[in-house]
């Protein structure tokens, strides 16, 4: 589907690197202009860029002042300005909101509500939807709320009654096939991973290590290895210190490219206190590398088909994850089997399948 003009879609991010939801906004950026529509990006704290986009990038995470009042107010300001001055027909927001004030100035002052799309990335809807009926009602006027899981849809269901609440799941882009090719990781095999932003109250990589010290593939000196960085990284690096483990557990940083780790890894393990939608799993599997992952809130569970392409592991139980690291490092039969079923078992979260939604909705359409 393309459109009968070249509309214009503007994406509002924190930043362009290290989280889920700023990912797929680079890759939405990717797709949208692929379909000839003009794309602006507006990133609002953070000035590094990791991801890769496509489009004209607004970068306001240089503005800073020695006040953080009149930094918030000089930000406010500049990015009022860049939203007027963009002029988009869609805004697409999948910032963080944790701040009732600054949203309600927001929808108040700034944002369109025919032209603007909520995005909501989180099992903690209100770290997406802060805690407030004036929003809410606020919310229920723009164009859409989109979910990225089912379980969050339901979520979101039981704060207002949203007409216009959907779900649009994230998805994968085909090109991760072409860069896990590229033979860039130095890690000698066979070797498990776990990915994400290392701030251990939500990846729980601290306590992923403690489970993974006394497991059976660490036993035979398969190492575990992690790509992300984040406030955490130092006291990760001093846990494998005072265990003993740097042998064993790597902290590798953020990597650009993780296709080539995923792909080449023995399988993937995921230990987070809650998530969303959580594209580390779905690009495992397109790659096909099993996965364990707890049945965490949200996406897990639609994610994967237990003991067939993962082991979905009873929520929080970190002696349950480790049997079932062991299982899947032990069970030949099952390993296979799961391997085999990868690539299948997600083909929903083709960039071709989810766009179609995206575009659907975009074009005022109804979406299926």
């Amino acid at each position: 589907m393309k459109p009968d003009k070249a509309r214009h879609i503007c994406l509002l991010v924190d930043c362009l690197t290290g989280g889920g939801a700023e990912k797929v906004a680079s890759l939405l950026s990717h797709s949208f202009q692929n379909k000839n529509y003009q794309v602006s990006i507006i990133s609002t704290l953070n000035k590094k860029v990791d991801y890769d986009y496509k489009g004209q990038l607004y970068n306001l995470g240089h503005i800073t002042h020695h006040n953080k009042y009149l930094q918030a107010l000089k930000k406010f300001f500049v990015f009022r300005k860049t939203y007027k001055d963009v002029g988009a027909d869609i805004y697409i927001d999948f910032r963080f909101k944790n701040n009732v004030l600054k949203e309600l100035i927001l929808h108040l002052l700034v944002f369109k509500s025919n032209k603007t799309i909520l995005t909501i990335h989180s099992s903690r809807v209100n770290d997406y939807m802060p805690k407030s009926i004036i929003l809410y009602k606020l919310y229920s006027r723009v164009k859409a709320v989109v979910a990225v899981s089912q379980g969050i849809f339901e979520t979101t269901k039981t704060l207002f009654n949203f007409s216009n609440l959907l779900h649009i799941p994230n998805f994968y882009n085909s090109d991760i096939f072409t860069k896990s090719e590229v033979a860039n990781h130095i890690v000698k095999k066979p070797f498990i991973l776990a990915v994400g932003r290392l701030k251990n109250e939500v990846k729980q990589f601290d306590k992923l290590i403690l489970a993974y010290k006394t497991s059976v593939p660490a036993k035979n000196n398969i190492p575990l290895c992690i790509l992300g960085e984040g406030k955490d990284k130092e006291g990760l690096l001093n846990l494998i210190k005072e265990n003993n483990l740097e042998g064993l557990v790597k902290i590798m940083g953020f990597k650009p490219n993780p296709y080539t780790y995923i792909k080449a890894s023995t399988f993937l393990i995921l230990s987070s206190k809650n998530e969303g939608m959580p594209m580390v799993l779905v690009e495992a599997l397109a790659l096909g590398t099993p996965v364990v992952s707890f049945n965490c809130k949200s996406g897990p569970s639609e994610i994967i088909e237990h003991q067939k392409n993962g082991l979905l592991v009873k929520d929080q139980d970190f002696k349950a994850l480790k049997e079932a690291i062991n299982t899947m490092y032990s069970d030949e039969e099952l390993y296979l089997a799961c391997k085999n079923n990868s690539k299948l078992s997600i083909h929903q979260y083709s960039n071709e399948a989810v766009l179609k939604k995206w575009l659907q909705l975009i074009e005022n359409t109804k979406v299926l």
